[in-house]
């Protein structure tokens, strides 16, 4: 089964493309993650964003680069007054004197924590990727189990319809008498008397 996969260009313009259902699954997980990674992260995961497909896909699937997603704010400076803009995500340089231990610290659990979300989501997207792999394998297991049961049911109606004009001859030729009906036999005494 064919579907549709929208994926987005380095314009922010979705093109369409048919592919199977495994194949679009990773293909839009993929378009997903390079969607979410902020554009100081996506050059230098560039390498992890285009990351192969499972040895199953590997036949099909066809590795696009990375995709660069525009990067211009959806609101102007200009249309928040009296508010200071400042995009999420956006670095603000942080004073040398309040660079202390604590602030190492955290800077150290936040690295963890999103070095364990990223293998985390690298996860889910491998066993996603690697369970529609085994479900396309079943499907096109299951579809040539019912070809070849369809193709089992034709020649048998063939062999039927083959037969059908000979026992209708037979039939009309030597005429079989109906059965009589089903009596039941007299009880039979076990005992001895």
């Amino acid at each position: 089964m064919d579907q549709t996969v929208f994926r987005y260009d380095a314009d922010g313009c979705v093109s369409q493309q048919s592919r199977s259902g495994a194949l679009a699954a990773l293909t839009l997980l993929t378009s997903y993650n390079q969607l979410l990674a902020p554009p100081d992260v996506r050059g230098s995961l560039g390498g992890l964003l285009s990351a192969l497909p499972p040895p199953c896909l590997a036949g099909c699937c066809r590795t696009h680069g990375p995709l660069s997603v525009p990067t211009a704010p959806l609101l102007s400076p200009g249309s928040c007054e009296g508010e200071v803009y400042r995009r999420r995500g956006e670095k603000r340089p942080i004073p040398a004197e309040l660079k202390d231990e604590k602030y190492f610290e955290r800077r150290r659990r936040n690295n963890q924590a999103a070095k364990k979300s990223r293998d985390a989501r690298r996860m889910r997207e491998d066993q996603i990727a690697w369970r529609a792999c085994v479900l396309e394998q079943e499907n096109a297991s299951l579809r040539a189990h019912v070809a070849a049961l369809r193709q089992e049911a034709l020649a048998l109606r063939a062999l039927l319809a083959a037969q059908a004009p000979h026992a209708s001859i037979a039939h009309t030729a030597h005429p079989v008498p109906p059965a009589p009906p089903h009596t039941q036999p007299a009880p039979t005494s076990t005992t001895s008397d």
